[in-house]
């Protein structure tokens, strides 16, 4: 009788233990990194202002950076910037190139307003209308580079010095086969070029 009551209890103390271990042995699973989501908070908002030669308008350039980019987003508005009208906005990576207001950003009548975009292979300039409208081919811009490259051959762009009359911008040019320098009126009307004989520094 001793001997199968010490069985029967061998019997459930080998039964346990196989249950205790088989509640404690669990297969835990990493959470695959691409269930994980990366949030960039964006940094300080810098400002730049340019007013217009006459005082009443100014122009102004926000430079947010998120992640690896920069968003430019520019407004203008009167001087009190109290009624801010949105322009434009762009994002670039810091390794491609960045936006900036060069200093004869205004045109005299404050009718339009030009911006630089600045790359390691070539600048960008951009003429925009201070009300925010779009020009009459309805786009929100007029990319000088590009329409240089389409009328004028065997000049390359250097500069765009500021206006020299209500439409006209002055365009610095290199010649790209010699060492002449030559300016060009841009007229931002007719969306044409006119070759100068004076060179503008």
């Amino acid at each position: 009788m001793l001997i199968i009551l010490l069985l029967i209890v061998g019997v459930s103390f080998v039964t346990f233990t196989k249950q205790q271990y088989s509640a404690d042995t669990r297969v835990f699973a990493d959470i695959p990194d691409s269930l994980t989501s990366t949030i960039v908070v964006p940094g300080l908002i810098k400002t730049e202002f340019m007013d217009s030669p006459d005082g009443t308008e100014t122009l102004t350039m926000e430079r947010q950076e998120k992640g690896d980019k920069f968003r430019y987003s520019f407004f203008t508005s009167d001087t009190s910037k109290e009624a801010q009208q949105f322009i434009y906005t762009k994002e670039l990576t810091l390794s491609y190139g960045q936006l900036s207001i060069p200093y004869n950003t205004w045109s005299p009548d404050n009718t339009y307003f030009f911006i630089k975009e600045s790359t390691a292979s070539q600048n960008n300039y951009y003429v925009f209308f201070a009300s925010g409208e779009n020009f009459s081919d309805y786009s929100q811009y007029l990319d000088i580079q590009r329409l240089f490259e389409e009328k004028i051959q065997g000049f390359t762009i250097s500069d765009v010095t500021g206006w020299a009359a209500p439409t006209l911008l002055i365009i610095n040019t290199q010649e790209q086969e010699g060492e002449q320098k030559v300016s060009f009126w841009f007229d931002v009307q007719t969306q044409s070029f006119t070759r100068l004989g004076t060179y503008f520094k």
